[in-house]
C-alpha cells in the first residue's frame, strides 16, 4: 500500500492484438517503447505492456510468449474484432470469451482453453456485452457452410477469430490468467470481407477502449484487499 493509502498494483498485464488499429485509444497512452525479439513492446501507463502481434496463431503465440518473457505475470488479455457465427450478433456487439478453441487442430485433446472466471466477470461489469465461444482458426470464415458447421459445434454465442486460442494456450502453459474481448465487425460467410472493410476502422478499437477503466480496478486472487473508505466524524 502506498503512503497515501492507495493500493499499489502488483504484477504486469499484457495486451495482445493483431492489428494496430485494434489498440484503439491505448495508442495515445503509450509512454515508452522497446524492441524484444523483433516485436515492439508498448508501455501503456503503469504496469501494462501491449504488443501488435500481426494476424494469425503463430504470430499471436510468439507475441504472448514475448510478453511473458518481458515480465508480464498478472494477466494476458486479447482485444480486437471478430466475425459473428450466429445471426443474433451484429457489427458493434462486444463479445467476451468464455472458452477459446483451436478449431483447425486435428486432435481433440488440449485444444480448448477456459478464460479466467474472475477476469471475465470483472471485465463484463465494465464493458457489458455477450459471452461465448471464440473459435480460432488459420483462415477467416468466408462461406456460410463453414459458418454453419462451426456454429453447430458450439452452444450459445460464438465468434470466429485468428489469435485468441493461441494466446490462451501460451497463458495456460505458463499458468497466467487470461481473458479476451472482441467487437463483431462482420458476419462470417458470404460478404464477410466487404463488411470487415466497411466496419473495421470504426470498430477496431472498441474492445481496447474498455481496458483503462477496467485495469484500474482489476483484482485477481492474492491481490491485497481494498482498504475501506475513511470514516467521516
Amino acid at each position: 500500500m502506498d503512503a497515501d493509502g492507495s493500493v499499489r498494483r502488483e504484477g504486469m498485464v499484457g495486451v495482445v492484438c493483431a492489428l494496430e488499429r485494434e489498440l484503439g485509444g491505448l495508442r495515445e497512452r503509450v509512454v515508452g517503447r522497446r524492441s524484444v525479439a523483433g516485436l515492439e513492446l508498448l508501455e501503456v501507463g503503469d504496469g501494462v505492456l501491449a504488443v501488435v502481434s500481426g494476424v494469425g496463431k503463430v504470430r499471436a503465440a510468439a507475441a504472448a510468449a514475448t510478453l511473458l518473457a518481458a515480465g508480464v505475470d498478472r494477466a494476458l488479455l486479447v482485444v480486437g474484432v471478430c466475425g459473428a457465427l450466429r445471426r443474433g450478433l451484429v457489427p458493434g456487439d462486444l463479445v467476451h470469451c468464455t472458452r477459446a478453441v483451436q478449431a483447425d487442430l486435428a486432435v481433440v485433446e488440449d485444444r480448448e482453453f477456459e478464460a479466467d472466471a474472475n477476469l471475465l466477470a470483472s471485465w463484463r461489469e465494465v464493458a457489458g456485452g455477450e459471452a461465448g465461444w471464440f473459435v480460432t482458426a488459420d483462415r477467416p470464415v468466408l462461406n456460410p457452410w463453414r459458418r454453419a458447421r462451426l456454429a453447430r459445434a458450439f452452444l450459445g454465442p460464438c465468434v470466429a477469430d485468428m489469435e485468441t486460442a493461441a494466446v490462451a494456450a501460451v497463458a495456460a502453459r505458463a499458468e497466467i490468467p487470461w481473458a479476451a474481448l472482441r467487437c463483431v465487425s462482420d458476419h462470417a460467410g458470404f460478404g464477410a470481407q466487404r463488411a470487415f472493410r466497411r466496419h473495421f476502422v470504426a470498430l477496431a478499437g472498441q474492445a481496447a477502449d474498455t481496458l483503462p477503466k477496467w485495469i484500474d480496478g482489476l483484482r485477481l486472487p492474492g491481490s491485497p484487499p481494498t482498504p475501506p473508505p475513511p470514516r467521516t466524524p
